[in-house]
């Protein structure tokens, strides 16, 4: 009686050894590390705590969406506030710095990994009009995040790491990240060390990741 259910995990097995070989060792080490570096990010803890505390009792699919989303939202509030507070007090310092890094990773992660990555943003080709225009709404949200915190690092943390002629500001530190993501000329500013156009670098890399890709999958194909 058990031969039936054998027969079928063994060609499970098969079929996803099969599977794991065609795709080669290399990209399945990139996929595992995308998908499980989600377990890092903070937004993902609070969608599953934000679940399990609202939707405990419910099975209903769409109140599951509504309250991550929700969440998405209100995580995104919160780090805006965060780093602006930062700028306008001037606080920096170490554990500062890490922060402001993670947030710009995560933030860029987590925008790749649902629009790009997962199943399901791969999935979906025709969304509603208002997902489409949330999924917009996103991906300029996340970008100027982007460039505020980059901003704020050239500020504060790596501010003896460009020629500022004169003194640093914070309108001077939003031009030159935002000249600085389009490869733009902005005289004002300029690195000074290799750190500073490495940091400088790594924005352009962050931008062309932006523009480049994740806004091809931002402008999909509205539902009827």
């Amino acid at each position: 009686m058990l031969r039936p259910f054998v027969d079928v995990t063994c060609k499970a097995k098969e079929n996803q050894n099969t599977q794991y070989m065609k795709n080669g060792f290399l990209y399945n080490f990139v996929k595992y590390l995308l998908d499980n570096f989600r377990h890092l990010t903070i937004v993902e803890w609070l969608k599953i705590w934000g679940i399990k505390l609202w939707c405990k009792n419910s099975n209903d699919q769409q109140k599951r969406v509504n309250c991550r989303s929700n969440i998405v939202d209100g995580f995104n509030v919160f780090k805006w506030l965060l780093v602006i507070l930062l700028f306008f007090t001037h606080s920096t310092n170490c554990f500062l710095t890490v922060v402001v890094w993670y947030l710009l990773i995560t933030n860029l992660y987590s925008y790749f990994y649902h629009h790009i990555w997962s199943d399901d943003a791969i999935k979906i080709d025709i969304i509603s009009p208002d997902r489409a225009r949330r999924r917009f709404f996103l991906l300029m949200l996340s970008f100027s995040f982007s460039e505020f915190c980059f901003a704020y690092l050239y500020r504060f943390t790596y501010i003896s790491e460009f020629d500022w002629t004169g003194k640093a500001t914070f309108m001077k530190s939003i031009w030159f990240s935002i000249s600085n993501s389009f490869a733009a000329n902005y005289d004002v500013v300029k690195p000074i060390s290799e750190l500073g156009s490495s940091i400088s670098m790594i924005q352009l890399i962050i931008t062309f990741i932006f523009i480049t890709i994740i806004i091809s999958k931002s402008i999909p194909e509205i539902k009827k």
